[in-house]
């Protein structure tokens, strides 16, 4: 995950608003409760660095976590997939040596954190439809950090050159605001369906989005 410090400030102060009003009315929540909120961030942080770790590993580009000092200290997924000088569809590999199917390694790549939420969210909203009335900060932690993260790539984060929408749209080859407005669509249903979990349509209106988005990672 990569995102300049204004987009991490946003991921921030909106999170914490998250937690301030995520709960019921009426729930009152203890320190142990706001620990396992945020411990359940951590968890949607850990999944979708992890995600795209394992979808690089899975193409032989050798993963590594690495930090960069600028414009705001963080961890950042490098891996052996580099696209050339000049070249709009042409990836190559440390040595210079042309890779196959670069361009498409690369979109499933940089997709994988926002699927990973997308995937994960979704799990969390079919098995507790009711989550927001329920004492679950945990689950809660996770879902506030997908739903946040996915607006604020879409929001601020989308023209940031080292990160994830920017490279999806590059390697497709489409206008980042058609891969942000696909980011962002099941993100926002699903804090919908966060406050009204008795609406039919939300559901598979957000599933539609978040498949037709990991069908990308295949379909060429």
């Amino acid at each position: 995950m990569r995102m300049g410090r204004s987009g991490k400030l946003f991921l921030l102060s909106a999170w914490l608003l998250f937690s301030s009003f995520g709960s019921a009315d009426g729930e009152e929540w203890e320190a142990s409760d706001y620990g396992w909120f945020v411990t359940g961030g951590l968890t949607g942080l850990v999944v979708h660095e992890g995600a795209h770790m394992l979808v690089a590993e899975s193409f032989g580009l050798h993963p590594r976590v690495d930090t960069r000092s600028k414009p705001v200290p963080f961890i950042v997924i490098r891996y052996d997939l580099f696209k050339k000088n000049g070249s709009n569809t042409e990836y190559v590999d440390r040595e210079g040596r042309p890779i196959s199917g670069g361009a498409q390694k690369r979109f499933a790549i940089a997709s994988a954190g926002i699927n990973s939420q997308n995937i994960s969210s979704e799990l969390i909203l079919s098995f507790h439809p009711d989550l927001r009335e329920e004492r679950r900060p945990f689950l809660k932690g996770v879902l506030a950090f997908d739903i946040v993260t996915s607006i604020g790539y879409a929001v601020v984060g989308r023209l940031d050159p080292d990160g994830d929408l920017r490279g999806m749209s590059e390697s497709r080859g489409v206008n980042n605001l058609f891969i942000a407005a696909l980011v962002f669509t099941p993100a926002a249903l699903d804090l919908y369906r966060y406050y009204n979990p008795e609406s039919a349509w939300a559901p598979w209106v957000s599933r539609g989005t978040k498949a037709y988005l990991l069908g990308l990672s295949f379909r060429w």
